[in-house]
């Protein structure tokens, strides 16, 4: 099972329609929430849950001012998995540079003497997005709830991510009593708060070296602002944005991966029209 599934598992279903807004522990800064994870201080350390993997710990910081949970991430990318501690870290800093905020934040530090990521743990969240797809929950207001996972499926795309299937081909994917097909438990690392935002978590798994889109099919609209912050990136700005967590090898199919996501959109535009094809998604912050 993926990083924090024990603990999503546990949560309560207890979404309700409401505004798209941010959740209270993120009236804190972007650069704050950083400082927070970088410099607080250890105060509790513990299992993510009863038989987690060692290298998965919850902590609990504290900088004098306020107490919060991070998860912790030790795997280092030399276990069967290749997962790899850096990529949260990565990704955060991705999720940044597309100006997208759906990356839950991420730093590295040094947990019980050993390299580590830390990632903020996310307040307010009422269920995961397989516990939503098992439960058959229909979010309150669609149009803003598709629009969110079209720019999901955008990222996972970009970052190469085998893990939150977003094949519209893929059976598993049914939600209908029909489809015998059970959700797939890699959407635990997707997860809904109380108004309905969208946080992902989870990001050790991603930034293979694959130069092809895994499900090409499935972007069909994007954000105006995330279509234009990829047109703006190139091998350069990834090279210094994060070069310090990924190989050459991961840059070079990074920057093949948003070249073709690109194409994608801009044959869509000619084709459909930009009505069609573009929206723009709530400020997030």
């Amino acid at each position: 099972m993926s990083f924090l599934a024990f603990l999503i598992l546990l949560l309560p279903i207890a979404a309700k329609a409401q505004p798209l807004r941010p959740a209270a522990s993120f009236q804190l800064s972007l650069a704050e929430i950083e400082e927070f994870l970088l410099k607080a201080s250890i105060v509790a350390d513990r299992e993510l849950s009863p038989g987690a993997p060692k290298y998965r710990r919850r902590i609990t910081l504290d900088d004098g001012k306020r107490k919060h949970d991070a998860a912790v991430e030790t795997e280092d990318g030399t276990t069967p998995t290749t997962r790899n501690y850096r990529f949260n870290v990565a990704a955060f800093e991705l999720d940044k540079a597309l100006d997208l905020h759906m990356a839950a934040p991420s730093v590295l530090r040094t947990v019980n003497g050993l390299p580590a990521s830390a990632m903020w743990w996310v307040d307010d969240v009422a269920m995961s997005e397989r516990d939503r797809r098992s439960k058959r929950i229909e979010p309150p207001d669609p149009d803003s709830w598709n629009k969110q996972m079209q720019a999901v499926r955008v990222f996972d795309e970009l970052m190469s991510n085998p893990y939150r299937n977003t094949s519209p081909e893929d059976p598993s994917l049914s939600t209908s009593p029909d489809s015998g097909h059970p959700p797939d438990d890699s959407w635990v690392e997707l997860l809904i708060t109380r108004a309905w935002r969208v946080w992902l978590i989870d990001h050790t798994g991603t930034f293979r070296t694959r130069k092809q889109l895994r499900h090409l099919q499935s972007l069909t609209q994007c954000d105006r602002g995330l279509l234009r912050k990829l047109q703006e990136l190139n091998k350069e700005a990834f090279l210094q944005k994060l070069g310090k967590y990924l190989s050459p090898e991961q840059l070079d199919a990074l920057e093949v991966r948003r070249t073709l996501i690109v194409k994608r959109f801009q044959e869509l535009i000619a084709s459909k029209g930009e009505g069609a094809v573009l929206y723009d998604l709530p400020q997030r912050q």
